[in-house]
């Protein structure tokens, strides 16, 4: 096949790359009929949001709230996170924690946010501004996560995730 007369059906240079790559990639896999190279590998929410993306951002958010002498004020409501159908409940601080299971850190992406805004609800002067963009910050990353978990997008859902 001559790659200067493939037609890329994708608008994006990284949509664009991802196909090329795979149509010039022979595989052990490509005399099968019922393969599809595309689809074979399809990152879960588990694997790259939870235990992937949360991990880093419970480390950041570590990191800053013991710069900032707030990570009693973290723990606190997070070990008094009320009992809610389908969550779980804490019972340690989340310092105590030593390892995470996917569905604690699926839980996590729920209760995060408030959590954080709980503990940073009362900043010095000198603190108003990187407390600000804590929060923002840790809320996008969550609203990525609650948007990426929909079984199907639109147009808008894709452009605000990106």
């Amino acid at each position: 096949m001559n790659v200067a007369s493939v037609k890329l059906p994708v608008t994006t240079p990284a949509l664009c790359f991802t196909l090329l790559v795979s149509i010039l990639r022979k595989t052990c896999f490509t005399g099968f009929t019922r393969f599809r190279r595309l689809v074979m590998h399809a990152p879960d929410l588990l694997h790259t949001v939870y235990l992937g993306l949360f991990k880093h951002l419970m480390d950041w958010i570590s990191c800053f709230l013991k710069k900032h002498a707030q990570l009693q004020a973290f723990d606190d409501p997070w070990k008094a996170l009320p009992p809610y159908p389908g969550s779980f409940v804490p019972k340690k601080a989340y310092r105590e924690v030593k390892q995470w299971e996917g569905k604690e850190m699926r839980n996590l992406g729920w209760c995060l946010l408030g959590v954080l805004a709980v503990a940073l609800h009362q900043p010095d002067s000198w603190q108003i501004i990187s407390f600000k963009h804590a929060v923002e910050c840790v809320r996008a990353l969550v609203d990525f996560n609650m948007m990426a978990q929909d079984q199907s997008h639109t147009p808008e859902t894709i452009a605000y995730m990106e």
